[in-house]
């Protein structure tokens, strides 16, 4: 639900607290209904299928709405007097020339919009990279930083490399289901996990402007994430508890560790480091600074403003100085 977080250090507690309280996956996503942070069409039915949507809570009411709601399955075809679905038919109220049909319809190759991926499919392979797979929880952008940031960094050794991701395979894995959110939050921990054998590129995670989390977007900042994660709230020990209870099968609704049970995480004595290149990199380009003023501001937005300050000699003559320089 868009909304559903008023504070993220705080709400993001409602989030994480279900994942080591519940007894099953299935029952952490109605606890995240109750607390708002998801939400059905149909609170009478379970949904067959999840794909991680954003509705604000005025269009979820304008849905429900309707109440003229039909169940069997995708149209497959049209007549003339009615609409065949894969499970039954549906009669039309009046002619097709004054009936208005819209195609909502999406996905229908069942590829789930390139998220799902063959057993065998491997994101380094030999010299070349394979994109798709998201290692980090629908973030799509913070996942290709992090395949760039490997790239870039580690030896050019495939299998080395693609055992600091995780992410899902198969059909059994990928099915666009309410599961896939918390495969999606265990791959992304598990990742976490292999790239903290080298701390270097931990650090590089948080402070990309890609992750979520990242320090440099909340209050406080680092300070700030720290308290979140070892503080009172103990977000990093209720994560990893939650990785835990996956692979030790407490979660009835998911007994394979999704689909990784049994691997183990990489060994810092296993990653191989690039040597570094002794080519000067020129990004990202240094831009030339004027001399600090006297007033102690170096803003390179502002230079001109300070200087025009300088020049009056009244330091209190800000507001001059700014029309003066417009």
């Amino acid at each position: 639900l868009w909304g559903g977080y008023k504070n993220y250090r705080k709400d993001t507690v409602k989030l994480v607290d279900p994942l080591v309280k519940c007894k099953s996956l299935y029952e952490v996503f109605l606890q995240y209904e109750k607390d708002g942070i998801m939400a059905r069409l149909d609170t009478s039915t379970i949904p067959e299928v999840f794909k991680g949507a954003t509705i604000d809570k005025s269009e979820l009411a304008g849905f429900k709405s309707i109440k003229d709601v039909v169940r069997l399955g995708r149209v497959t075809s049209i007549t003339s007097d009615e609409i065949k679905l894969e499970k039954g038919v549906v009669p039309l109220p009046a002619s097709p020339a004054d009936t208005l049909f819209v195609d909502c319809m999406a996905d229908m190759d069942g590829t789930l919009y390139g998220y799902r991926h063959p057993e065998d499919f491997k994101i380094f392979d030999g010299d070349q990279i394979n994109l798709g797979p998201v290692v980090v929880s629908f973030n799509i952008s913070c996942s290709s930083a992090i395949i760039a940031y490997i790239e870039s960094t580690f030896a050019d050794d495939s299998e080395m490399r693609n055992n600091l991701l995780y992410f899902g395979r198969g059909e059994n894995h990928t099915k666009p289901d309410f599961k896939m959110f918390f495969s999606q939050f265990y791959y992304q921990s598990k990742t976490f996990n292999a790239l903290g054998a080298y701390p270097p590129a931990m650090q590089f995670v948080l402070n990309s402007r890609t992750f979520l989390d990242a320090p440099c977007h909340h209050y406080l900042g680092l300070p700030g994430f720290i308290w979140a994660m070892v503080g009172p709230s103990q977000m990093a020990k209720k994560a990893n508890k939650f990785v835990e209870r996956v692979e030790s099968g407490d979660f009835p609704d998911c007994q394979d560790c999704f689909g990784v049970a049994g691997r183990k995480l990489p060994e810092p004595k296993d990653l191989k480091i690039k040597e570094k290149s002794k080519v000067k990199s020129n990004y990202p380009p240094q831009k030339k600074l004027k001399p600090k003023s006297k007033f102690g501001l170096n803003c390179c937005a502002s230079v001109d403003i300070v200087n025009a300050v300088e020049k009056s000699g009244d330091p209190t003559n800000m507001n001059g100085a700014v029309k003066s320089n417009a």
